[in-house]
């Protein structure tokens, strides 16, 4: 038997389900490198308010896919506009989030696809994530042709700093 997901649109119906994806996705991903503070606070409540807020309307052409297995949310990806930039024409990949369990069985490369196309179906010429430095995953990005870029960033929660780096694509297909 094969295995199979589905790929769609996310609504505000989906949050809850999304937001339980996001906080585990979130907890099996950065915890074993991510400083304690930084892991901690991402509680389902949480990840529902920001799901909450960014559903709504707004400036940044925002969008959220999520993919199921047999009717469960196992990961999603969002994104609009460049966050600290919205007038620059760029997109932004927000987040990729994937149970452990799924990884490596296509789904988050299907979630990726849906994201950049629907950035270049929004008129954006380009397209930024930004990846904690020392995320495991980085190498997803890489595979997917995305450019190393020359911006960081660094966050400093709780007293202790992590960086981010940045990957960048121009939106025209990507096939890996």
């Amino acid at each position: 038997m094969g295995f199979s997901f589905k790929i769609r649109p996310g609504a505000a119906a989906d949050i809850e389900a999304v937001s339980r994806a996001y906080a585990q996705a979130w907890r099996e991903t950065y915890a074993p490198f991510a400083p304690p503070i930084f892991t901690q606070g991402m509680s389902e409540a949480a990840a529902s308010r920001i799901f909450h807020e960014s559903l709504a309307p707004n400036a940044f052409s925002y969008f959220l896919f999520v993919a199921e297995v047999e009717g469960r949310i196992v990961g999603f990806a969002d994104g609009g506009r460049e966050r600290s930039r919205p007038d620059s024409g760029e997109g932004e990949l927000y987040a990729l989030y994937l149970l452990k369990e799924f990884h490596g069985r296509g789904i988050g490369r299907e979630l990726f696809k849906a994201a950049l196309s629907q950035l270049g179906r929004s008129g954006l010429g380009s397209a930024v994530a930004w990846v904690l430095e020392r995320n495991p995953t980085r190498r997803f990005y890489e595979k997917a042709q995305g450019a190393l870029g020359p911006d960081q960033k660094r966050l400093v929660l709780g007293g202790e700093t992590v960086n981010l780096v940045s990957y960048r694509w121009a939106l025209r297909p990507v096939d890996f």
